[in-house]
């Protein structure tokens, strides 16, 4: 099954007339990997679509289709809180993000993408 970010990187060889072998070479992993990522039998790691966004000069939109196709791709994240009180909030959103309504998440989504505009 191609995960959302195998969809993307796809089309993003295919718009470089690139191989998954040169997509490999420009991003420094194995083509084993990129393929692995692709299917969605590996998920892609921390900081992996920022290497695709910097390596292929993605902006604006481009960029953001990417990291949120990585997101969707992703079955878990790693949060490094930096004070008590974001890992209070990082560990309390773990446990409650599957019992939380779509209008709560919606509300949190909007808060959080909010940050990204200014």
């Amino acid at each position: 099954m191609t995960t959302e970010l195998g969809k993307e990187l796809r089309k993003l060889r295919i718009d470089e007339d690139e191989r998954l072998l040169d997509m490999s070479r420009r991003l420094e992993k194995s083509s084993a990997f990129i393929s692995a990522v692709e299917r969605g039998t590996k998920s892609p790691p921390s900081g992996f679509e920022e290497a695709v966004i910097k390596t292929y000069r993605l902006v604006g939109d481009a960029a953001e289709i990417m990291r949120r196709a990585a997101d969707r791709s992703r079955k878990a994240f790693t949060i490094e809180a930096g004070s008590p009180l974001a890992r209070d909030t990082a560990g309390l959103m773990a446990r409650r993000m599957d019992s939380l309504s779509e209008d709560e998440l919606n509300s949190i989504f909007q808060i959080l993408s909010k940050r990204d505009e200014k």
